[in-house]
């Protein structure tokens, strides 16, 4: 209900200054030992929610976007397991390497990528090739290790390149971009093999340069068994691009699994007021459609208005799902209250880089409470689901605390 999320206000309009961090480069780490593994607090903010959420109603159904790593054990919880155990007591009690977290996958019916057919990151063969291939080749490298070669999991390319150091410069970062682009890959690879291996499902989010890159995009999924949404250039996801949406139909969606295409409005101050946006969804077939609980950010959406958006345009059922931001704050959000800043309440670590986005602390328990009411606020409007966004935050922190000083 609306009064639940304006409580989440009202809890939190006493919170106490608290030191802050009002640029990273202000920052001094702590000692190695010291840092958190920010993978973990973020893995169990969302196992928290998400079991949460199944008890109530297990029938609701919740997705994660981004936050690769959380589903499978990387070299760096593998570095900081060491860390932290040093003597290796623990060892036979620690996850091994490339295991799958299935506590986390438990409450997720699947996970939202970004950028899988197009832009700088995207794969250029089918999902199961790509993923053939990468366990072909850790098998591999397994194998290698025991006999004491040791080749990193991504291949680095070496120079010199050239005696022109301005050429050497330019080549140097192509070969950056490019080796960023393969541990990208890697990490979503293992993703995509863990959530597809344990019956979950993909959706896409493409934003492409040209109409014929969208189409590809389409089909590329559809061969993937991915649920696509594809748009025209980059920005934010405002719109309703498409009078009929591709893979249009007029089938009951009652699940994920079953959703053909979906249509995510992460803003909506172009549609005008309230009931012109809300009309503007509901004159779509889309078979998800994912909104903010508040139009313009700020005028809470009522039940009459979810129970509006649950039905196409062609009369049947579908699914509609807010958005909710784990790892980040904005000024713009409806919760806002004024006199908020960096360290006031404490949860709002840092500016991000966008103007009124704040980093915020997943360890806290005051912000682990706020988003407890938020969704809860969210179930009480008669959602069928949540999708967790802002959730690779974890980033951010590692860049700041690296574990190598």
């Amino acid at each position: 209900m609306i009064k639940r999320l304006i409580a989440v206000m009202l809890l939190l309009v006493a919170a106490p200054p608290a030191l802050g961090l009002d640029r990273p480069r202000d920052f001094v780490p702590p000692p190695p030992s010291m840092i958190p593994n920010f993978r973990e607090q973020t893995r169990d903010v969302v196992i928290e929610l998400g079991t949460y959420a199944k008890k109530r109603n297990p029938a609701f159904q919740v997705l994660m976007r981004g936050g690769s790593e959380l589903l499978v054990k990387g070299e760096l919880e593998m570095e900081w397991d060491d860390l932290h155990d040093p003597t290796g007591a623990n060892f036979i009690k620690r996850p091994p390497l490339r295991s799958v977290f299935r506590p986390l996958v438990k409450v997720l019916d699947g996970i939202v990528m970004d950028g899988l057919y197009c832009g700088p990151y995207a794969f250029d063969k089918p999902l199961d090739e790509v993923i053939k291939a990468r366990n072909e080749l850790d098998a591999e490298l397994a194998a290698e290790r025991k006999r004491g070669i040791h080749r990193p999991p991504v291949a680095v390319e070496m120079g010199p390149f050239s005696n022109d150091p301005a050429e050497e410069l330019r080549k140097y970062n192509d070969l950056k971009q490019k080796q960023a682009r393969a541990e990208i890959q890697r990490r979503e690879t293992y993703a995509l093999d863990a959530i597809r291996s344990e019956g979950r499902n993909v959706l896409a989010v493409e934003m492409c340069d040209k109409p014929a890159e969208r189409e590809a995009a389409y089909k590329s999924a559809i061969r993937d068994k991915v649920t696509p949404y594809a748009k025209i250039g980059t920005g934010p996801l405002d719109e309703t691009p498409r009078a009929h949406p591709a893979f249009e139909n007029a089938r009951e969606i009652l699940t994920v699994a079953h959703a053909r295409n979906w249509l995510p409005v992460l803003r909506s101050d172009k549609f005008g007021t309230k009931g012109k946006f809300i009309e503007a969804i509901a004159e779509t077939n889309y078979d998800i459609v994912l909104v903010d609980v508040a139009h313009r950010s700020a005028e809470l959406l009522v039940k009459a208005d979810v129970q509006r958006l649950k039905y196409k345009k062609l009369g049947p059922r579908r699914l509609v799902f807010a958005v909710m931001p784990l790892g980040r704050a904005y000024d713009w959000r409806w919760y806002w209250m004024k006199g908020w800043e960096v360290g006031n309440p404490a949860f709002l670590y840092a500016l991000d880089e966008t103007p009124g986005t704040f980093v915020t602390d997943m360890g806290s328990g005051e912000w682990r409470g706020m988003l407890g009411k938020y969704l809860a606020g969210i179930m009480d409007l008669g959602f069928d689901g949540v999708m967790f966004d802002d959730v690779g935050t974890y980033l951010w922190f590692e860049d700041l605390m690296p574990l190598g000083g």
